[in-house]
């Protein structure tokens, strides 16, 4: 609502620092993405691990190697474990790591030079003396640059950019996703839910109030927002399978032998969520 307008209007001025609208809503909206994956992690370990089964489960205790007090970032690294999932376990810590660089701030001296045509060079920051950066960043720290490996985000508060915060959108969006077809409903589901139809013009619907949406819808328009450089930017930021962070992948329905009417019996009472009973692929 707040830095979209800000971004629109300032769409040809693309080099940090930005406007206050743009950076400090993007900011905070990134602090509470993040919180609220937190939340969502929590609630998985307790509908799971906490919650009576009847009947009881083979294995009442499933995600036995992290708690729910731990740190979020402990908690992803312990959740995807799969070699597949390494690049995005790096992106989602990358998140936690700018979230870090907002809700505890250092003092950066920033640093541009003027060329011989009064035209600025790219701004350069530095950490201030008597501030240093916690280890998880320091090994995810772009050589030479304020800024992420994988993902090119700001360590620098006011550098964070509206489409900085729609990088975010999206790998929240895949690792959402990649839960839910881990766990299923209702352990990692997301469903629908309303919103303000804001800022004017945001959204393609501009005869209501208030809109309902699937995650997928949401994170589809915040996309579809931005400019078309900056859409390849995030594109090349992401990297390859750009189109799980962008809609939900779902796994291909097995076709087993039975009747029609046992497949729609199968629909109407669906089996139980494979992985209530397996064991956990961590140590017991």
């Amino acid at each position: 609502t707040h830095s979209f307008p800000v971004y629109k209007k300032n769409i040809d001025q693309r080099d940090p620092p930005f406007a206050p609208t743009e950076f400090t809503p993007s900011a905070i909206a990134i602090l509470l993405m993040t919180s609220g994956l937190d939340y969502h992690l929590a609630r998985l370990k307790w509908l799971r691990d906490v919650a009576p089964h009847d009947p009881p489960l083979p294995y009442p205790i499933y995600f036995n190697n992290w708690k729910v007090g731990e740190a979020l970032s402990k908690k992803i690294t312990k959740l995807l474990i799969r070699k597949n999932e390494a690049r995005l376990k790096e992106q989602l810590i990358e998140l936690t790591i700018v979230r870090d660089s907002v809700a505890h701030p250092r003092l950066y001296l920033v640093k541009q030079a003027r060329r011989s045509d009064l035209s600025f060079c790219s701004p350069r920051a530095e950490l201030s003396p008597g501030a240093e950066l916690r280890p998880k960043a320091l090994m995810r720290k772009l050589k030479g640059s304020e800024r992420t490996k994988s993902l090119r985000l700001p360590f620098v508060p006011s550098w964070i950019s509206y489409p900085d915060a729609v990088v975010c959108v999206l790998v929240l969006h895949r690792f959402l996703n990649l839960l839910e077809i881990k766990y299923g409903n209702p352990y990692a589901w997301v469903g629908h839910f309303s919103i303000r139809n804001e800022p004017s013009g945001f959204f393609k619907d501009s005869t209501k109030t208030w809109l309902t949406l699937s995650m997928d819808e949401w994170v589809r328009t915040f996309f579809h927002s931005l400019s078309q450089d900056d859409q390849g930017r995030v594109r090349k930021r992401l990297g390859r399978d750009f189109s799980k962070y962008l809609q939900k992948i779902l796994p291909r329905p097995r076709i087993g032998r039975g009747t029609l009417s046992d497949v729609i019996r199968n629909r109407q009472n669906p089996p139980k969520i494979a992985f209530l009973h397996k064991a956990p692929p961590w140590p017991i």
